[in-house]
């Protein structure tokens, strides 16, 4: 069965694609290259990799053991190679993090930050199906160093880096190329962008690598577990899925950001209608104040009117004036006569009294005197004493005293009325005059206003803008289709092309079940009844006639399922002659996990038995140094820190 599926070739993908699609094999080729498909062959043949030393130098700083560090390893061969120490903090974790840092070109959080200086120097030798290669850093600070391949006594620069990213890149791209692995992408989504996340050597290699109380089956990493299991085993065309994949999830993410970018543009377009419609309304407010030219004329006209008027009024009033300040002289006239007779008449009263009080005695002007014979017959004759006149009679003086008073009354009655009369017309003249100047000072202002360029204007004007505006904002966008043909395209692919590789997929994967139950009860996990590994790397078990996942195991057991389940892909893809692992295993501190010593004894008696089954398969081990390490690790595989000592 795995050989006919080995024979599917592209093309007979590709038209089962396009038949499926109802679609012309070309549209369908350029609908997947269009997002980055390909479907290219890759049946790799498996390489064998083996560390065949480590060594750095550098300082130790600090409290802890400071000093110069030299240290090597060398001799290292397929097996099982234990690292341990009597106490704990004795650099064991730190080893396996400088080969991992060889192989990978990044610096790990095995080596901490606080380890930046520490490190001068770094080699790491290693043969690729027996080709030999020299990692050497020269300066582990900068990570400047270079790649060699030694053929005996000579070494030849493969490639060489001077920085982080230079180092990182050099062996992803070496070792993506020696073992045929390919790039995994996935399509993430990163706020208000979707982003092509690729996943290159340093991801990949967490297949090598199994670190105490492991989250994930296989790797290190949730989302690129299936894939890399699928990669490593060598079922074929799972590349083509992942980018199938990535391209799907793209267009979703990148259709959901348009979706919420559409959204968010109708809420800036509502809120900017709004802001225009504010804007809008100041506008006409404005232009509602302002006065229109025809008003204004009609003002104009109403000014002219209201300053003729007032003329007229100003000149009736002034010609009023006139007579009335005549007339009012005439009444002072008249005033000043009636109280100059009533002075008069009193002054004469007053002269009269006194020359009748007089008794002269003779004449003044002969000197002739008065007798008293004379005197009465002058007084019975009502004659005057010394001239002889006959005395007039006075009338009622009283009576005509009052008369003159009335009389000066009414003279100044006729004055003050005449006053009263001339003030009148005189605020009548000075309100005309005042509305003549407020007449004159408004025609006048009109008629600038109306000789100038109408302020309205340039209002109107962005009136009209304005609303075209909101109209404008107010026509709603399409919205994007919900699934467009090249998703049709993308669905259709990955359902033919996970069909094709399925049969081989369930064979392998029943292959891998079959082994990882074996190893895992060797292993020490002696309750596992039954195991099965399903394609997305899920772990679904019998245990003590129950049903039970790898997630819900223990620290302890869920690191044996994990060392199970990865040697029996290397076993199984090694035998198929398809998979792609290397066959390095790093462990770190598998009994740190809670784990009785029976079963770390289990452990390490398991891993040095598969170790000597598949022939190039080399493990790493970490460890507190015990009786159950030494038994199963001879002297020789072992890099032992005894007592208090240090591992380097």
């Amino acid at each position: 069965m795995a050989d006919e599926i080995k024979r599917v070739d592209a093309n007979t993908l590709l038209t089962k694609i396009a038949e499926k699609a109802r679609r012309d094999v070309d549209d369908v080729r350029s609908v997947l290259a269009r997002h980055g498909v390909s479907y290219k062959p890759a049946i790799a043949v498996p390489k064998h990799l083996c560390i065949t030393s480590l060594a750095f130098t550098g300082e130790k700083k600090g409290q802890t053991a400071p000093g110069p560090v030299d240290f090597a390893w060398r001799d290292l061969s397929p097996g099982l190679m234990a690292i341990v120490s009597d106490r704990n903090f004795r650099g064991k974790t730190t080893l396996l993090a400088l080969m991992r840092w060889c192989l990978t070109g990044r610096r790990g959080k095995g080596v901490p930050t606080e380890f930046a200086e520490t490190f001068h120097t770094l080699t790491m030798t290693f043969t690729l199906d027996g080709q030999a290669y020299e990692v050497e850093v020269t300066d582990a600070v900068a990570q400047v160093g270079t790649l060699w391949r030694l053929d005996g006594g000579n070494r030849l620069a493969q490639d060489a880096f001077s920085s982080p990213d230079g180092f990182e890149a050099m062996m992803s791209g070496f070792f993506m190329g020696q073992l045929g692995l390919q790039m995994l992408v996935t399509h993430v989504d990163r706020g208000d962008k979707g982003v092509d996340q690729p996943h290159d050597w340093v991801w990949l290699s967490g297949a090598m690598v199994i670190e105490p109380a492991p989250d994930n089956l296989f790797g290190n990493y949730q989302a690129l577990g299936a894939r890399m299991m699928q990669m490593y085993l060598g079922v074929p065309w799972t590349n083509a899925v992942n980018d199938v994949q990535a391209a799907q999830t793209r267009i979703e993410i990148e259709g959901r950001q348009a979706a919420s970018e559409t959204e968010r543009t109708r809420e800036r377009r509502r809120a900017r209608i709004e802001e225009i419609e504010a804007e809008i309304a100041g506008l006409r407010r404005k232009l509602a104040g302002l006065p229109s030219a025809e008003k204004q004329r009609v003002d104009l006209a109403d000014a002219n009117r209201r300053f003729a008027e007032a003329q007229g009024r100003l000149r009736s009033a002034v010609r009023s004036l006139a007579v009335a300040t005549e007339d009012r002289e005439a009444a002072k006239h008249a005033h000043d006569a009636a109280r100059r007779d009533l002075r008069e008449f009193r002054e004469g009263r007053a002269a009269k009294r006194v020359f009748r009080s007089l008794d002269p005695v003779c004449c003044p002007r002969c000197d002739e005197k008065f007798d008293d014979e004379r005197k009465q017959a002058n007084h019975h004759d009502q004659t005057c004493l010394v001239c002889g006149t006959p005395e007039r009679p006075e009338g009622n003086p009283t009576q005509q005293e009052a008369g003159l008073k009335d009389a000066v009354a009414a003279a100044e009655q006729g004055l003050t009325s005449q006053d009263r009369r001339k003030e009148a017309l005189g605020k009548a003249a000075d309100a005309a005059r005042t509305d003549m100047r407020r007449a004159e000072s408004d025609a006048r202002t009109l008629e600038t206003a109306l000789a100038e360029p109408s302020s309205a204007y340039p209002l109107e004007l962005e009136l009209a803008r304005l609303e075209a505006r909101k109209e404008e904002l107010g026509v709603e966008e399409a919205k994007p289709p919900e699934t467009t043909d090249d998703q049709k395209v993308l669905q259709i692919a990955e359902r033919v092309t996970k069909a094709a590789y399925k049969p081989l997929q369930d064979d392998l994967l029943a292959e891998v079940s079959a082994l990882i139950k074996d190893y895992a009860v060797r292993f020490g996990v002696v309750s596992l009844e039954e195991a099965k590994l399903l394609g997305n790397t899920n772990l679904r078990m019998r245990k003590n006639g129950g049903e039970a996942y790898f997630g819900t195991q223990t620290e302890g057991e869920r690191a044996r399922l994990k060392i199970a389940a990865t040697i029996a892909i290397i076993k199984v893809a090694e035998r198929r002659g398809l998979g792609r692992h290397p066959g390095v295993l790093l462990i770190d501190s598998p009994g740190s996990n809670e784990m009785v010593d029976r079963d770390y004894s289990n452990l390490i008696a398991g891993l040095a038995e598969v170790a000597k089954e598949i022939p190039h398969l080399q493990v790493f081990v970490t460890a507190a140094s015990n009786d159950t390490i030494r038994g199963h690790v001879p002297r020789e595989r072992l890099l032992y820190a005894e007592g208090d000592e240090y591992l380097w």
